[in-house]
């Protein structure tokens, strides 16, 4: 190649943009960049707005501080604007987003190695957050590269149109005893939830289940709003029942150390919900059979031992002897 093409092919790349959208990428993309090769480009978007810079691609010459070949990102429309980066190697560099409205990029290889290059596609950035209606987010507007999300309070999660905030509900609870209600308690539950509690006690214990309050859309078949009860962590684990209506279910306890409950309402009927209480107690029994000779039955606090028939329990409260 002559000197004289050379200087013409460095000259076609890079430029002053003035579109609020549009690609970047280096010489020859997507073959290998050429070696020797200075590109600048200087991106403008609409004022009172940002420059967005996402990459698609990335694979630049490998080396530590980039002395080779590199991509440089400027906050301004200069080489003496503030320095956003120096990047090389095949990992793409986060998105970047600029304080105003200009970005200044340049790409530079020296005479040896070439690699596949970059691509990045630019575009006008603005903070929805900091209109007047915070993007319409009911408590927190978090301002994301594109787009924005929103947020809630501790406590709180995110409804189903992705603006409101609501209750949270559901969890992993390792306490020994403690409240779980529905979510909004004690207003009335809200529509399309399906909260699951998780409750894990110390091995040797069991954990039990008391409703306080219960009122769930339904009746004898609990087709719309439900609690699930499970002993174990998984919708697999032995299942204690389906409950809905106003009648309180009896007290339940698991089989094992942990429990699971499951709420779940529908898209139509909302009711006041439930309060229940749950409390771990040891089982005795589980180790060594509680020191019974024959039954052991555990009991709140503590436990009992009791004889098969034709037998009588011993003085000792443990052991069996002959008799009525």
């Amino acid at each position: 190649t002559s000197p004289n093409s050379s200087l013409y092919s460095a000259a076609i790349c890079g430029g002053d943009i003035h579109k609020d959208t549009g690609q970047i990428q280096s010489p020859n993309y997507p073959d290998d960049y050429r070696p020797s090769k200075e590109c600048t480009w200087r991106i403008t978007v609409a004022e009172e707005y940002h420059v967005g810079l996402v990459f698609q691609a990335f694979e630049i010459e490998r080396h530590d501080s980039c002395a080779y070949d590199y991509l440089e990102v400027r906050d301004g429309d200069s080489a003496t604007s503030p320095l956003i980066g120096q990047f090389c190697g095949y990992n793409k560099p986060s998105d970047i987003k600029s304080s105003s409205n200009k970005l200044w990029m340049r790409f530079m290889s020296d005479g040896s190695i070439s690699k596949a290059g970059f691509a990045a596609n630019y575009f006008k950035e603005m903070d929805e957050c900091a209109q007047p209606d915070h993007g319409g987010c009911q408590q927190h507007c978090v301002n994301t590269l594109g787009s924005y999300r929103c947020a809630c309070e501790p406590g709180f999660e995110l409804a189903a149109d992705r603006r409101t905030c609501e209750a949270a509900c559901g969890g992993f609870l390792t306490k020994l005893n403690g409240t779980v209600t529905s979510p909004g308690w004690p207003k009335d539950y809200p529509t399309n939830k399906n909260c699951v509690w998780q409750l894990v006690a110390p091995a040797q214990y069991r954990i039990s289940l008391q409703f306080e309050v219960f009122e769930l859309e339904g009746n004898d078949v609990c087709k719309y709003d439900y609690v699930e009860i499970h002993s174990g962590l998984s919708s697999e684990s032995k299942l204690h029942g389906r409950f809905c209506g106003s009648e309180k279910p009896d007290i339940i306890t698991s089989q094992f150390n942990n429990m699971r409950i499951e709420f779940k309402s529908d898209n139509t009927v909302s009711k006041k919900g439930f309060k229940g209480q749950f409390f771990s107690d040891k089982d005795e029994c589980s180790v060594g059979n509680g020191g019974c000779q024959h039954e052991c039955l555990n009991t709140l606090g503590s436990y009992i031992c009791q004889c098969r028939h034709g037998f009588t329990l011993h003085e000792n409260g443990l052991g069996c002897k002959e008799g009525q």
